[in-house]
């Protein structure tokens, strides 16, 4: 180490504690332990970081197990759970006791705990008041309870000036009605309730009070029926999702001018009408982002919701259950995502200016447009056992009907069907293969497949200018049969039937991005073997660990020519 950095170092190590917190409060943990050893001031630093992860699970396993005796868990075992019980709330006692005595800042404090009995709600009281007077910017807190017993939080949290971020998940009981004079939640930009119970009155004073309020999450929570939202000037996001059974006749209403981002999910069980009434005003103007799931839509009072926001860019539609014909035209969509939606036969779309399209189904429905944008990305989930001959012919079609130039296609096994594909259904059809730039296949496949009908289906249809195959979900043998596939003359050629044999179009394939070997290598038979000894070396770098770092390359991209 130079002058200089000794230097660096003595300096740091001589600043004041007041000092050294303040910085500790702008790192990540990583960066804390870096600081720590640099400094030589590792007990202080570990002492008084002010990100506080107290879960019961660092202290104990069992800890979560309401009744142990239920689990028969020996005398012995129950034993040691209540000691490692012991020495986790007496260890968050001690820490925000050292926070508090010496006015330390607390930026982060989360709590997952299971209250195994009432005697110990009042500790958790304690803590939230010793939490109150750290000048904390964001607090989780995660409950559980058995019997159906739910804690009523202390109502001193909603006097926390600091608190920038309040998060409230499990068996918290919120269902009183709050002192509005008494919050002071000035700071708060983000509250998320999640599966706690919470009366409409409180909803109400939680609106009113929390004026800088941006976020707002209200997930499979209880103790309301309806649920309306308005008279806010901050709010941007709203997510609400209610999974409970008895859904039927409830109403969910927002009016925010503000308001950018709205997701709303219902668990509907198949039936095919409305769960709930859905009014999203005429005021959320800047609506950007509209997401549905689980709910039954019409066609028509989805075109009217997309035509009443001029700026709503995404639309995602999730589980829902869709007419069989629908039409939706929107000159500002950008994006539009239909995921696991039923009865979708047939769809038109004059979205001029939509760049993204995903689908994911067990059917592909007709697809098509009135307009094409300059460049569009598609991404198509499926099952193996879906794609066959009529699946492809359906590709082909959505993909030159909106003029997509990136295609991504995910497979997906189900029930070890095979993939299907016969070129004599295409005798008497004459189309051209449609020409786009890139083409990507996720393969979550561990099996042998039908490499050949894959191949056949794509690119009977299709002429990717790149081909690009995803390796951190594909099983090398897989990989090394569909390569084998590529470059191996097929014997069966339907050239002679008045037909255009893809491997008779295809002069070319190089290898343009494998880290380890040339680039533009012509892959052949001949090369394919280079290659292949090169995927065994990736199988054993691979069989390291699952994480990403582990993997030579992501994928594989080769460069087709065709004629």
């Amino acid at each position: 180490m130079d002058d200089e950095g000794q230097t660096c170092i003595d300096r740091i190590s001589k600043l004041p504690d007041f000092i050294l917190h303040h910085i500790l409060s702008y790192l990540y943990t990583k960066e804390a332990v870096q600081l720590s050893v640099i400094s030589k001031r590792w007990q202080y630093v570990l002492e008084t970081f002010p990100i506080l992860d107290c879960s019961e699970g660092y202290f104990g396993k069992d800890l979560r197990v309401i009744n142990p005796k239920l689990k028969s868990i020996p005398k012995d075992g129950r034993r040691k759970i209540f000691n490692q019980r012991v020495e986790f709330m007496s260890y968050i006692d001690k820490k925000l006791c050292r926070f508090r005595e010496k006015n330390l800042r607390v930026n982060k404090f989360s709590l997952t705990i299971t209250l195994v009995s009432n005697k110990l709600s009042p500790r958790v009281d304690t803590w939230m008041e010793l939490l109150a007077g750290t000048r904390i910017q964001e607090l989780n807190v995660c409950i559980r309870a058995g019997h159906g017993r739910r804690r009523d939080m202390s109502k001193i949290l909603f006097t926390m000036e600091s608190l920038t971020i309040l998060n409230f998940q499990g068996r918290v009981l919120l269902s009183s009605r709050l002192d509005r004079n008494a919050v002071k939640l000035y700071s708060l930009v983000e509250l998320r309730l999640i599966g706690v119970s919470i009366d409409e009155d409180t909803i109400q004073d939680l609106i009113l009070c929390c004026r800088s309020m941006k976020v707002f999450f209200l997930m499979n929570c209880v103790g309301f029926e309806n649920l309306e939202i308005c008279d806010h000037d901050k709010l941007e996001k709203m997510v609400y999702n209610n999974l409970h059974r008895d859904v039927k006749d409830k109403k969910f209403s927002i009016e925010v001018p503000t308001l950018k981002e709205l997701e709303i999910t219902f668990r509907n069980g198949g039936e095919e009408t409305m769960v709930c009434e859905i009014i999203i005003g005429s005021v959320c103007q800047n609506l950007k982002c509209l997401s549905l799931r689980g709910i039954p839509v019409d066609a028509k009072w989805l075109q009217n919701t997309i035509t009443s926001f001029p700026l709503l860019e995404n639309l995602h539609l999730g589980g829902c259950i869709l007419q069989e014909v629908i039409k939706l035209s929107s000159q500002a969509l950008k994006e539009i995502c239909i995921n696991n939606c039923m009865n979708l036969m047939e769809a038109e779309f004059d979205t001029p200016n939509v760049h993204s399209f995903k689908y994911c189904g067990q059917t592909m429905p007709r697809l098509y447009s009135n307009s094409v944008a300059d460049y569009r990305t598609a991404l198509l989930s499926s099952r193996l056992e879906d794609m066959d001959s009529l699946w492809f012919m359906k590709l082909y079609n959505f993909l030159s009907d909106f003029r997509f130039q990136d295609l991504t296609i995910w497979m997906i096994p189900y029930s070890g069907r095979e993939i299907s594909f016969n070129a004599e259904d295409y005798i008497g059809i004459q189309f051209p293969p449609f020409e786009l730039d890139n083409m990507k296949l996720f393969m979550n496949v561990f099996t042998s497949i039908n490499y050949a009908a894959l191949l056949d289906g794509l690119f009977w249809n299709l002429r990717p200018r790149i081909l690009s195959l995803q390796l951190l979900f594909l099983s090398p043998d897989v990989l090394k049969g569909l390569l084998k596939c590529l470059v191996a003359e097929e014997p069966n050629c339907y050239c002679s039937q008045n037909l255009i044999c893809w491997r008779h179009s295809l002069k070319g394939i190089k290898l343009i991005n494998v880290k380890g070997l040339e680039s533009n290598t012509v892959l052949n038979a001949i090369t394919l073997k280079n290659l292949t000894n090169y995927l065994d070396d990736w199988v054993i770098e691979a069989k390291k660990g699952p994480q990403e770092k582990n993997f030579p390359m992501t994928s594989l991209s080769f460069e087709l020519s065709w004629c």
